[in-house]
C-alpha cells in the first residue's frame, strides 16, 4: 500500500469499525467494505482540491454538457449542472447513499431521522470520476479498481440496480476518459464516504425545473382523451411516434379503430390453455394510455347462448371477464363486497339495488366513489344486445382531461373543486358507507394550485350526500360543482356555457356495445355512463334482451403488472406513464 494511502485508510477504519460494531445487522451493511476498497483504492489526488474552496469543473459527453460540482459554504448542498444547474442537499444524499439499502429486497437500513440523530454530517468533499464498468477484470486488481453501484433501469428509484442486467455493485475501472460513466463521490465531514451514480442523480434531481417536467410528462391533458370521433389527439404528435418506436420497435403497435379505441381480440390475451398471451401488454399499454379498450372476440359465459338464466352460466372464476381481470391485476378481481365479484347488469331488473340495474340513462360518474380506495379498472363484457335494445349506449368522457380543461376555462371554479369536499353516500340495507374529499385532488408542493398536477378526480352525482360546508362556501361550491358538470356531461341543456357544452360534445366517447366486446376503463380516469333504453312490447325476449357482466380490479394491483411489462420490453428507454389518477405522481 502506498504511503498516500496509508493516512486515508487510517481516516478511514475507525468509521468503518463503529458502524460494523453498532448496526443491528452487519450481514446487510455491506456498505463499509465497498467504502474501504473505494477508499483504498483511490489516489488522494483524486479528492483535490477541496471543493469548499475551489470549484472543480469536469467537461464530459454526459448529455453533452459540463458537470460542475460545487459545495455550498456551510456543506449542506451540492450542485451538479445538468443543462442547467440542480442542489441536491446532504440530508437528501445521505438518506440516499446506495450502500445503505439491503440487498437484494431493496429496503433500507437507515431511516431520514437518522441523519439529524448523527449530527447532520455535511459535505467535506465531492469530485466527478469516470469509470469504466463493462471491460473490467476483476481478477487483475489495481488500484484503478473500485466498487460502484451498478446502474439501474429507468424505472428504478433504488441508488443502484436491485433488478436489471447489472449487479448491485459492479466492479469499475477508474478512466479519466470522460466518455465513461460518470459517479459523484462524496467524503462527509463525519468521514465516511458515498459514491452515486450521476445519471440516477440525473433522474431524480428535483429543482423546479425537473418537477415540471415531470409533471408535464405525466399529466392527463385533453390531447390525450378519447373523443367522440377518432383516437387521442396525441396520436398525432411526434412524441406519439417515438413513444410506439420504443414500445413497438418492430412496427407491430395495435391501431386504434374507428370508434377511436383500440381493439385487442381476446384470444392475444388468453390462450385456450387459460395462459397469458403476448396481447396482454398491449391492452394495459392502451389502458393506461388512452383510458380504455375494447376486447373483441370474448366467448359467452352461458352454456346456453340463447339463454339468459344465470343458473346455466359457468363458475363466476371460469367467466371470460374473470379471466381478463386477473390476467390484467396479477390474479385478484376486487371490490366484490356490495354486488359481489362478478355482477350483472340486465334489463328489467326488479326492485333494483342500483339505479344501473334499470333501463334509466345513467349520467357520467364513477363507480364505488363511497370507497376510500376506489376500483382502478372496471372491465363490462356485453353478452347479450338484443336488435331491439332502443338506445342503451356506453358513454366514456376522461374525467381528469376535462379537469385540465376546467382550470383553463374557469379557474376560480377549479379552485373551489380542490377545496371544498364533497359526501359520497352508499346506505341502504346492508350497506352503510360515507367518504368526504374534494372532487379533483392535486399533487402536493408548495407551488400555487394553478401549476399543481391533478392526480385525481371523483365526481359520481348519483351517489352523493349531504354538504357539509362552512356556510360562505357552499353556494360557490354549487357554482364550480355546475360549471364541471356542463363540462362532463354532454347531455345537459344549458346554452349559456357554450365553451364548457363543446367540449362536453367533443371529448365524450358513445357506442353501442356488441356481444362478445368487453370495454375495459380506468375507473379512476374516466367517468362512465349510458343512454336509457326502451324494448318494445311483445318482442322476442332474446331480441329484446340488454346484459352486461362486469367486475372491477385494483388500481396498484394493475399498474404493476404494467410497468412491469413495461420494463421487461424496454429496461433503459424511458416511456412516460399518464397519471392514473390514484391521488399520486408517477415516478420516476
Amino acid at each position: 500500500m502506498s504511503a498516500a494511502i496509508q493516512p486515508l485508510l487510517r481516516r478511514i477504519m475507525p468509521r468503518v469499525a463503529d458502524r460494523l460494531a453498532s448496526h443491528r445487522h452487519p450481514s446487510c451493511y455491506r456498505k463499509s467494505a465497498h467504502r474501504l476498497e473505494f477508499m483504498c483504492r483511490l489516489s488522494l489526488s483524486s479528492l483535490q482540491p477541496t471543493l469548499s474552496e475551489s470549484t472543480t469543473s469536469n467537461d464530459t459527453d454526459h448529455n453533452n454538457t459540463s458537470l460542475i460540482v460545487g459545495i455550498s459554504d456551510d456543506g449542506s448542498r451540492i450542485t451538479l449542472n445538468f443543462n442547467d444547474e440542480s442542489e441536491f442537499h446532504a440530508s437528501w444524499l445521505w438518506s440516499n447513499d446506495p450502500q445503505g439499502v439491503v440487498l437484494p429486497s431493496g429496503q433500507r437500513t437507515t431511516t431520514p431521522a437518522q441523519w439529524i440523530y448523527n449530527g447532520r454530517p455535511t459535505i467535506h468533499d465531492a469530485k466527478i470520476v469516470y469509470c469504466d464498468i463493462d471491460k473490467v477484470d476483476s481478477s487483475k486488481l489495481s488500484t484503478e479498481i473500485i466498487s460502484v453501484p451498478g446502474p439501474t433501469v429507468n424505472d428504478c428509484c433504488h441508488p443502484l440496480a436491485i433488478y436489471g442486467t447489472h449487479s448491485p455493485w459492479v466492479s469499475a475501472k477508474v478512466d479519466e476518459t470522460e466518455s465513461f460513466r460518470p459517479y459523484l463521490f462524496i467524503a462527509w465531514s463525519d468521514k465516511s464516504t458515498s459514491i452515486y451514480d450521476v445519471e440516477w442523480l440525473e433522474r431524480f434531481q428535483y429543482n423546479d425545473k425537473s418537477r415540471l417536467e415531470r409533471r408535464e410528462r405525466s399529466e392527463v391533458q385533453p390531447i390525450h382523451a378519447v373523443r367522440k370521433n377518432g383516437p387521442p389527439l396525441w396520436n398525432d404528435t411526434a412524441a406519439f411516434d417515438i413513444e410506439c418506436n420504443v414500445i413497438y420497435p418492430a412496427k407491430d403497435a395495435p391501431e386504434h379503430a374507428a370508434d377511436g379505441l383500440v381493439h385487442i381480440d381476446y384470444n392475444s390475451v388468453i390462450g385456450q390453455d387459460g395462459e397469458f398471451r403476448d396481447g396482454l401488454f398491449n391492452l394495459l399499454h392502451f389502458i393506461f394510455r388512452d383510458g380504455a379498450v375494447i376486447v373483441s372476440n370474448t366467448p359467452s359465459p352461458f352454456s346456453d347462448h340463447n339463454s339468459d338464466d344465470v343458473n346455466i352460466m359457468i363458475e363466476d372464476e371460469s367467466m371470460p371477464v374473470a379471466k381478463l381481470a386477473k390476467a390484467i391485476s396479477g390474479g385478484a378481481i376486487s371490490h366484490g363486497m356490495l354486488y359481489g365479484d362478478i355482477f350483472h347488469v340486465r334489463t328489467g331488473e326488479r326492485n333494483a339495488n342500483n339505479v344501473a340495474y334499470t333501463s334509466s340513462a345513467l349520467c357520467p360518474h364513477q363507480d364505488l366513489a363511497y370507497y376510500e380506495s376506489t376500483p382502478g379498472m372496471q372491465l363490462l363484457h356485453c353478452v347479450a344486445m338484443g336488435k331491439d335494445v332502443v338506445g342503451g349506449e356506453s358513454t366514456l368522457i376522461d374525467a381528469m382531461a376535462a379537469a385540465y380543461q376546467l382550470r383553463e376555462l374557469r379557474p376560480k371554479s377549479f379552485e373551489t373543486l380542490t377545496k371544498c369536499p364533497a359526501t359520497f353516500v352508499k346506505q341502504r340495507d346492508g350497506a352503510c358507507m360515507t367518504y368526504r374529499r374534494p372532487h379533483i385532488a392535486l399533487a402536493e408542493d408548495r407551488c400555487s394550485i394553478f401549476d399543481r398536477e391533478i392526480t385525481a378526480v371523483h365526481w359520481s352525482p348519483p351517489f352523493e350526500g349531504p354538504l357539509c360546508l362552512p356556510p360562505e362556501d357552499v353556494d360557490e361550491y354549487y357554482e364550480a360543482y355546475a360549471d364541471f358538470e356542463r363540462l362532463l356531461n354532454v347531455d345537459m341543456d344549458v346554452p349559456s356555457e357554450k365553451d364548457l357544452a363543446s367540449y362536453a360534445d367533443e371529448f365524450t366517447w358513445k357506442r353501442k356495445l356488441k356481444p362478445g366486446e368487453v370495454l375495459i376503463f380506468n375507473n379512476r380516469r374516466m367517468l362512465h355512463g349510458r343512454n336509457g333504453f326502451t324494448v318494445a312490447d311483445g318482442v322476442k325476449p332474446q331480441d329484446g334482451r340488454r346484459h352486461l357482466v362486469g367486475c372491477y380490479t385494483n388500481i396498484d394491483d394493475t399498474l404493476n403488472t404494467y410497468r412491469v411489462g413495461l420494463r421487461e420490453r424496454q429496461p433503459c428507454s424511458p416511456v412516460s406513464v399518464l397519471n392514473v389518477g390514484n391521488g399520486t405522481t408517477i415516478v420516476p
